[in-house]
């Protein structure tokens, strides 16, 4: 799984429609819906095998928003960052900030270069996030290319 910056993993891009994304992986193993507080919703679209989670967003026109692999091959830039203990991370990617520490065993730290939020639980980091690029004002995305 080759992680792209702003781009997507492999050939899945973010900015995806959901019938682009089930036509190239299929239908998901699992679905559910995420309710936020400001009233948008965010619908997850989880492929166990390939361990993906896959998110279409109501704010985006639920278009591929983001993308969160949890496979122990996930490279980034020929860098497998999965297992590896945070302070190692941190030393590789040196953008890095303690996003969010929801318990002294589960927290996520984001790179705000490459839009990348690394989710590391009992140590080690255990999953990889991708985001789109966003314009100068913060607000407006810079979709890559997709097919649909």
């Amino acid at each position: 799984m080759d992680v792209i910056p702003h781009t997507g993993i492999d050939t899945l891009r973010l900015g995806s429609s959901r019938e682009c994304v089930r036509e190239q992986l299929g239908a998901p193993d699992r679905t559910s819906r995420d309710y936020h507080e400001d009233g948008e919703i965010s619908e997850i679209w989880i492929y166990r095998l390939m361990r993906l989670e896959l998110s279409f967003d109501s704010e985006h026109g639920y278009r591929l928003s983001h993308i969160t692999s949890y496979h122990p091959y996930t490279l980034l830039r020929g860098f497998n960052p999965i297992g590896m203990a945070p302070r190692f991370l941190l030393q590789k990617y040196p953008h890095l900030d303690l996003d969010v520490e929801l318990t002294p065993e589960e927290s996520y730290y984001t790179d705000q270069v490459l839009d990348l939020t690394f989710g590391v639980a009992r140590g080690k980091v255990v999953s990889v996030t991708v985001f789109p690029e966003y314009q100068a004002n913060g607000e407006d995305v810079v979709w890559p290319e997709t097919r649909n």
